[in-house]
């Protein structure tokens, strides 16, 4: 009877060891995140928590990947080679509507007016001063992206007619600004720091989104890493909202991040008398009524191939308490 009892505490310890790994206190390594990042301010939050420490304080191994441009990015997501980024909701949807599975978890820029600026803004020469003027003067500006649906959301609140708005495809910022400033084009969408750019070389700011957001910049999380890993980007926008308070606390201390990383103009952060801020506030989930808005534009504009709900583009989890 004794052996019996000694040989089922054997098992039982056999199975206790089996059950943790055989050795007691051996933590699971957290799984690895990675973020596209493209050199703009709008990743500056991600680009704190890094140099602060926040991400390997709170537990987490964060890869921040750069990229050059969206397009790259976005193939870097259908590729399940990154798991997160900073975009827009034409972009998530846009994904959604290619099968690839992502979803915006959060706003990052445009919760307040003033933050992710966007400008119209006409050459030096051109003699456009009021918003009236552009009415059938083509725009420079990259279509079907975040630039056009701006353009209209600014110029139909000005009481435009659709038919009223003209458009003309220069994708490329840098090559955009260089049209505006030498008048090959009369006007042109900007986001900051072009924008700003653009006026100090002498360019007429007509409208911009100061007073009115327009549509939001969101991080964007791949489902799958949503659905295996959700503890994972909880943790991620905690290290990214305290980086966010430490933005808000002291933004210049940040400009060397600014100029380094998002490429922003040093000459724009020196100036004393008109030095460009970034604001950022504390994130929450995209509104309803922008994501209603991004659909119904690109549903109009042919760019999606059946309606998408709130559902289908925004994981309210990540945010959860």
């Amino acid at each position: 009877m004794q052996r019996s009892l000694k040989f089922i505490s054997f098992l039982l310890l056999i199975t206790v060891v089996l059950f943790t790994g055989g050795c007691a206190g051996k933590e699971q390594a957290p799984l690895k995140i990675k973020l596209g990042m493209l050199p703009i301010a709008d990743n500056l939050p991600f680009w704190v928590a890094e140099e602060k420490g926040y991400f390997k304080e709170a537990g987490l191994d964060v890869e921040l990947v750069p990229f050059p441009s969206a397009l790259e990015r976005d193939s870097a997501f259908a590729a399940k080679q990154i798991d997160g980024a900073v975009g827009d909701l034409l972009a998530v949807a846009a994904m959604q509507n290619c099968g690839t599975k992502v979803k915006a978890v959060a706003v990052a820029q445009g919760i307040t007016p003033g933050e992710n600026r966007f400008g119209i803004l006409s050459a030096p020469n051109s003699g456009i001063k009021k918003v009236v003027q552009l009415k059938n003067v083509p725009i420079a500006m990259s279509l079907n992206t975040i630039n056009e649906f701006i353009t209209d959301g600014l110029l139909l609140s000005a009481g435009f007619n659709q038919d009223e708005i003209k458009k003309t495809a220069i994708p490329k910022l840098p090559v955009r600004l260089d049209a505006l400033l030498n008048g090959t084009v009369k006007a042109a969408v900007l986001p900051d720091p072009f924008a700003t750019l653009a006026e100090q070389s002498g360019a007429n700011l007509v409208l911009d989104n100061t007073k009115n957001t327009v549509s939001p910049t969101v991080v964007m999380v791949r489902q799958e890493a949503l659905d295996k890993n959700l503890a994972g980007i909880k943790k991620l926008m905690q290290a990214y909202t305290k980086a966010v308070s430490d933005i808000q606390s002291k933004p210049e201390q940040f400009d060397n991040i600014l100029v380094e990383k998002a490429r922003v103009p040093k000459q724009l952060l020196d100036n004393k008398e008109n030095k460009l801020k970034f604001h950022f506030s504390q994130p929450v989930l995209p509104a309803a009524q922008d994501v209603e808005k991004v659909v119904k534009w690109m549903v109009d504009h042919k760019l999606l191939k059946s309606n998408l709900s709130y559902q289908d583009l925004v994981d309210a989890r990540v945010l959860e308490k």
